[in-house]
């Protein structure tokens, strides 16, 4: 969808740029849409400048609400949340951080579709919280797809796909329930939730970076766990982490080791000083 409609990148949306650009969405977009629909979807642009960002912004907010759009519902730029809503997300980003005291794990989810679309959401879970959530199933039986520990008489362990380290939630789905009071300026999630969609998708992920039950696809011994791995996404569809570590010294310990280039608030220490600073 972006692709066809660069040609409005850099020109002010006023006039009859703006109306051509109203019908470029329209034809980039499955049939059944409406004009007026398109055109309250996308007024936010009226007389700015088309940025690649703004387009990207408007392209993934269409995309991830087709049904509403199909349904005569525009789906405006998200300023504050009207009702109860359940949105489905990614975590794309993980920090250990000491908050009040206290170890926790900051998250961060990236919306996949729903009125916040393309926004995050942060949320702070504790440690036992995080524990908690791995191995959780609802009525349905439907969770994050993490197994169950099983130790035999013999003491040794049978379980499979099991949670070991916060860098496992990497790139795992669920859905999360938005507070239309709590959601001010930022929307706010106040729940979890699972289809057997999103555990599905989770438990092939899981399943794949298991060195018990899966090869790494990368080549690395089945020693090499994935949440210690240096590969990042942009290398290995089933990395923790989003960019590929690169190797320097570092300010911290003075030794070389692993940097994430993704890291701005230390980016001139190694990915272990980063973590220790972190829960300090």
């Amino acid at each position: 969808m972006v692709a066809a409609l660069t040609d409005y990148l850099g020109q002010t949306l006023q006039g009859d740029a703006f109306f051509l650009f109203v019908d470029a969405v329209q034809n980039a977009l499955p049939n059944g849409i409406s004009r007026i629909t398109v055109h309250n979807s996308v007024k936010h642009l009226l007389k700015k400048e088309l940025t690649r960002w703004l387009l990207v912004e408007t392209c993934w907010r269409l995309a991830g609400n087709i049904n509403a759009l199909v349904g005569s519902k525009p789906v405006a730029r998200w300023t504050r949340q009207e009702n109860f809503e359940w949105i489905p997300g990614q975590i794309c980003e993980i920090q250990t951080i000491k908050k009040h005291g206290q170890l926790m794990h900051e998250m961060s989810i990236q919306s996949l579709s729903g009125s916040i679309v393309p926004a995050k959401l942060n949320q702070l879970w504790s440690l036992k919280k995080t524990s908690y959530l791995a191995t959780y199933r609802n009525e349905k039986g439907l969770g994050f797809g993490f197994g169950r520990s099983r130790v035999n008489r013999r003491g040794e362990q049978t379980g499979r796909n099991l949670f070991y380290d916060v860098r496992q939630f990497y790139g795992l789905r669920c859905y999360f329930l938005l507070d239309p009071k709590k959601s001010q300026p930022d929307p706010v999630a106040i729940e979890v939730g699972h289809t057997a969609a999103t555990m599905n998708y989770n438990r092939t992920l899981i399943v794949a970076r298991d060195r018990t039950i899966t090869s790494c696809i990368k080549g690395l011994p089945d020693t090499q766990e994935c949440y210690h791995c240096p590969y990042g996404t942009d290398k290995c569809v089933l990395a923790t982490h989003a960019k590929t570590y690169t190797i320097a010294n570092c300010s911290c310990c003075c030794q070389s080791g692993f940097f994430d280039p993704a890291e701005r608030e230390y980016s001139t220490m190694c990915v272990n000083c980063v973590f220790t600073e972190r829960k300090k």
